[in-house]
């Protein structure tokens, strides 16, 4: 009968990784689905239940972005982004590691506009890249990261790092609303 459950475990945990649809506790109460769609590649790269998980998102036929999300517990007790000026901190001290590499050579924050919650972001150019600007950029590089954060409900905020060749574009307007999409706050 062990054997049987055993069984029947592994090939349910198959099937939902076919299927690219997770699910995804990291506070209690909040739970968030995401899933592949005919554009995008979906995978969990890191999941510790009630804390945190780390998601890649990638395009199906091209390599045009790399987005990572990070969803995070913050609930009352852990309190680190939950207010703006936490966040902003956050996003300051952990864009850092840009700078030396960058074009902009300091971080400058942007405010996301979320109605009913609140955001940062910043972007970083590569320097050496931009140099090139003349020349297609190189496979697997990426001429822009946009780092920030988001608070999505109470209890659970989600840092993202989007890598991308193009800002203005359809595709990353497109990433940049399935970042918003996520936040579950009441007032949205």
């Amino acid at each position: 009968m062990k054997k049987l459950l055993l069984i029947m475990l592994v090939t349910l945990s198959l099937v939902s990784v076919h299927a690219a649809t997770y699910q995804l506790k990291v506070s209690p109460g909040d739970v968030f689905t995401i899933s592949d769609n005919n554009e995008w590649n979906v995978a969990v790269t890191r999941l510790r239940v009630l804390d945190v998980a780390e998601v890649t998102v990638t395009p199906k036929d091209r390599k045009s972005f790399m987005l990572m999300l990070y969803f995070m517990r913050d609930t009352e007790e852990r309190g680190l982004f939950d207010t703006p000026d936490k966040m902003k901190m956050a996003v300051m001290e952990s864009s850092q590691k840009y700078v030396p590499d960058s074009a902009e050579k300091k971080v400058n924050l942007e405010r996301i506009d979320i109605k009913g919650s609140y955001g940062f972001k910043a972007c970083f150019t590569d320097a050496d890249l931009a140099k090139q600007k003349d020349l297609p950029v190189p496979a697997g590089q990426f001429m822009y990261v946009v780092r920030g954060m988001v608070r999505l409900t109470v209890d659970t905020a989600l840092g993202f790092r989007l890598c991308t060749n193009d800002l203005n574009s359809e595709e990353t307007k497109a990433v940049e609303r399935y970042i918003l999409s996520f936040v579950k706050l009441s007032d949205r």
